[in-house]
């Protein structure tokens, strides 16, 4: 009976291991839209309607509002020419622009650009996003920080997994219905993962689309993620991409 319960032991175990694997995800491209192919984009959130973007490089780092369906420039405020902008997230009527080595985090009000504060961190900054109360923040490594809007401060440290494998190169996230959306720099892939245990949930492969934009272009790595409620589709661009593709997620 021994060889038996143990085999019945290991189909249990492989069971329970494969419903525990993350979900394929497919996608539908619903609309294609214009898209300044010269935003570095970093930061991406789509928020009552409006949207905002976040664009890097030492000297051309900007904040920028973006009309949805046309891509254009709606207003935009440089950074310092010494900071590299990062992720961007927005709470209320208070934006957080994160900077790649500088350490500094700049609180900025939404309507208008103006500075309100600023906050000093450890590490590098690469995304930002939010649950509506606390921020989310990525550094590159396989760690996600929860973090006190208030003050800036680390509430929890999340790593992130594949199973039993790190997964590391965090950069853009965005948080949709419970759970965190997060690009995987330098790969066309998007990690869907759990805020409560740090596991990988599903896998979205978007590496199809870079094959839509129109040439010529010097177009970058994928790299953005707004998350529309109205229509629960997703907004999606990369760094000099001329277009944005709103489309529909799905399981495969």
């Amino acid at each position: 009976m021994k060889p038996a319960l143990t085999l019945l032991a290991i189909c249990l175990s492989f069971t329970s291991c494969q419903k525990n694997q993350p979900e394929r995800l497919g996608y539908q491209i619903i609309s294609t839209r214009p898209h300044d192919a010269t935003a570095y984009t970093q930061g991406l959130q789509l928020i009552g309607g409006r949207l905002f973007e976040s664009a890097g490089q030492y000297g051309e780092s900007t904040v920028r509002e973006i009309e949805p369906t046309t891509g254009k420039v709606l207003r935009k405020r440089p950074l310092a020419k010494t900071v590299f902008g990062e992720g961007l997230s927005v709470i209320g009527k208070e934006m957080w622009v994160l900077t790649w080595k500088e350490n500094t985090v700049y609180v900025l009000e939404p309507d208008t650009f103006k500075p309100i504060r600023t906050h000093t961190y450890q590490g590098e900054g690469w995304g930002l996003t939010t649950d509506g109360t606390q921020l989310v923040m990525s550094d590159g490594t396989s760690d996600l920080k929860f973090i006190n809007p208030k003050d800036f401060s680390i509430t929890k440290t999340l790593t992130i997994k594949d199973g039993n494998s790190k997964v590391s190169n965090l950069n853009e996230l965005e948080w949709i219905d419970g759970q965190i959306f997060a690009n995987i720099y330098q790969t066309d892939r998007i990690a869907r993962i759990s805020p409560e245990s740090g596991q990988v949930t599903g896998w979205l492969d978007l590496a199809g689309l870079k094959n839509q934009l129109t040439r010529p272009n010097h177009a970058d790595v994928l790299n953005g993620i707004a998350y529309d409620q109205a229509s629960g589709n997703l907004l999606v661009t990369g760094k000099y991409w001329p277009q944005m593709f709103e489309i529909a997620v799905s399981k495969k």
